[in-house]
Order: structure tokens, then sequence, then C-alpha cells
């Protein structure tokens, strides 16, 4: 058993020094009130720093704040300064594309 321990735990430095989320390798399909415990952590810029990007839960807040619904799934689009979070909702029954960009926060979409 304390081996099993220590291989997870392995597996989560080897994910967090390559820089791989946990969403990565799941899909993303978080509870919903973990998302919602994330509005302690609004930490949603109002001056974005130069080369700063956005976190996931940033950009989920941001896209919740335009758009009301469940978060489908998540991914990062785009390359350099192009970059942008792709977010799947739905809200009663309608799915849809919300972007956020990575680094301004710009939240474009929605339909």
């Amino acid at each position: 058993m304390k081996k099993r321990g220590i291989l997870s735990f392995t597996a989560y430095l080897l994910m967090a020094v390559a820089g791989i989320s946990h969403a990565q390798l799941m899909p993303f399909q978080q509870d919903q009130n973990q998302l919602n415990r994330a509005n302690r952590a609004q930490q949603i810029r109002t001056e974005p720093q130069a080369n700063a990007m956005l976190t996931e839960l940033q950009a989920v807040n941001l896209a919740r704040q335009r758009f009301p619904g469940n978060i489908l799934r998540i991914s990062l689009v785009g390359e350099g300064e192009t970059r942008r979070y792709q977010i799947r909702m739905e809200n009663e029954g309608k799915v849809f594309t919300v972007f956020v960009h990575a680094f301004t926060g710009r939240v474009s979409g929605g339909t």
C-alpha cells in the first residue's frame, strides 16, 4: 500500500515538472461545485501582466461572468500571443463555445 502512494506522488511530481495538468490527462468533467468554489479565487485580471497567462480557473470565471451555464470541457488552443482557452458550455440544453484569450482575458464567442 505504501508503494502505491509513493508511485502516485511520483507521478504527480513528474506531471508538475512536465507542466501537465490533471485536466489534460483526463476528460474535463469537473464537479460544478469544485468550479463554484473557485469564486474565492476570483483573481481575474484587471491589469494583465506582460507574458503572464491566465489559469484554466480564471478563464472559466471570466466565461461565466458573461455566459451562465455548465462547463463541459476546456482546452488551450493556438500558439504564442494567439493562445486562448476554448470552453464548451451548456445552458438549458443549448451547447455553445466561448473563447477566452489566455493573456488578455478577452471573452468572445458564446454561439
